[in-house]
């Protein structure tokens, strides 16, 4: 809910693209609203059994994006040119550290 408005789930319709094609944050902010739906409880049995069908798409679809987050980042440390894949600082916390000293 934004604002004390009740922010309305999106449609089983546009659920299912973007279940198919969905950017990782769009499609955790359908999840986080499906998820408030369902706990609104106005829903029937058969809806409710839709629309958690509908979220498990979802999170489905977020836990694949994280993972192929994931295997780039796991790519982009495997040629790092550092020699030490385990350091993920960024370039000014090294710096900042450095100035801490």
């Amino acid at each position: 809910m934004m604002n004390g408005v009740e922010d309305s789930p999106p449609s089983l319709d546009s659920i299912r693209t973007l279940i198919e094609q969905g950017a990782f944050e769009e499609t955790l902010s359908a999840l986080e609203l499906v998820v408030e739906h369902l706990e609104r409880g106005r829903l029937t049995m058969d809806e409710s059994i839709a629309w958690y069908e509908a979220g498990l798409g979802l999170m489905r679809r977020c836990s694949h994006l994280l993972e192929q987050a994931e295997l780039r980042i796991s790519a982009l440390d495997a040629e790092n040119p550092s020699g030490s894949p385990n350091d993920h600082r960024l370039v000014g916390e090294a710096a900042w550290d450095a100035d801490a000293s």
